[in-house]
């Protein structure tokens, strides 16, 4: 997709919700975007934790025409991109804290600087690659992204291997939240570097490598 338009997020809830793995997220916020192709107007988005799907999800969503003489029509807002909007803008107010070894000091840090830092790091142990699933799974669930393709993506693994390891995870009791199915496709996002184009559906080739949510402020 060669167009994109900027997202902003704002209006965040003090109150975030801590999805384990040191992974946080405002419980609630608002983005709005401008400048969508075909889209006339701006887009205002509200976005909160919903405990019943274990994900984010858009609770409220409106279009504001940007001039008379446009009349807001279905055909127009069906080119609205709700779910682009809230994963997009989940990119700006997700959070990882990292750094909590031999008495480091947490290091709060973006959420796609996290999946960089893991998508960069070399050969894992078994059990580090374990513990990284499992962290970048909760960060796919705060940004409402496919969980077992972001896993896969980020730690250059096949998707089957991403699967194993995550039924594992929940199996053992140190992810009970997960769940295996892909219940949606990626939006047009890419999570390592929201600016840039991205193609969802391109396959990812690897190399095979061998309790739930809180709330807190």
């Amino acid at each position: 997709m060669g167009f994109m338009a900027d997202v902003e997020a704002y209006d965040f809830s003090d109150e975030r919700i801590d999805l384990g793995s040191g992974v946080t997220l405002p419980k609630v916020w608002h983005a709005r975007v401008s400048g969508e192709q075909d889209v006339p107007g701006t887009i205002t988005v509200r976005v909160e934790w919903d405990r019943t799907l274990g994900r984010t999800a858009v609770v409220f969503a409106a279009l504001k025409r940007e001039a008379e003489g446009v009349d807001i029509t279905s055909q127009v807002l069906r080119e609205v991109r709700t779910h682009w909007i809230m994963t997009r803008s989940a990119l700006d107010v997700v959070t990882v804290d990292i750094g909590a070894r031999d008495g480091e000091e947490l290091e709060r840090i973006p959420v796609r600087e996290f999946l960089t830092r893991v998508r960069a790091q070399g050969e894992r142990e078994p059990v580090e690659s374990l513990h990284a699933a499992i962290s970048v799974y909760r960060v796919a669930t705060a940004i409402s992204y496919p969980p077992l393709k972001l896993v896969a993506d980020t730690l250059q693994i096949s998707q089957s291997t991403a699967t194993r390891l995550m039924s594992r995870a929940r199996d053992s009791g140190l992810a009970p939240e997960v769940r295996i199915q892909e219940p949606r496709r990626a939006p047009a996002v890419d999570p390592y570097n929201p600016g840039g184009a991205y193609d969802p559906t391109a396959p990812h080739h690897g190399p095979s490598q061998p309790g739930g949510p809180s709330m807190g402020r």
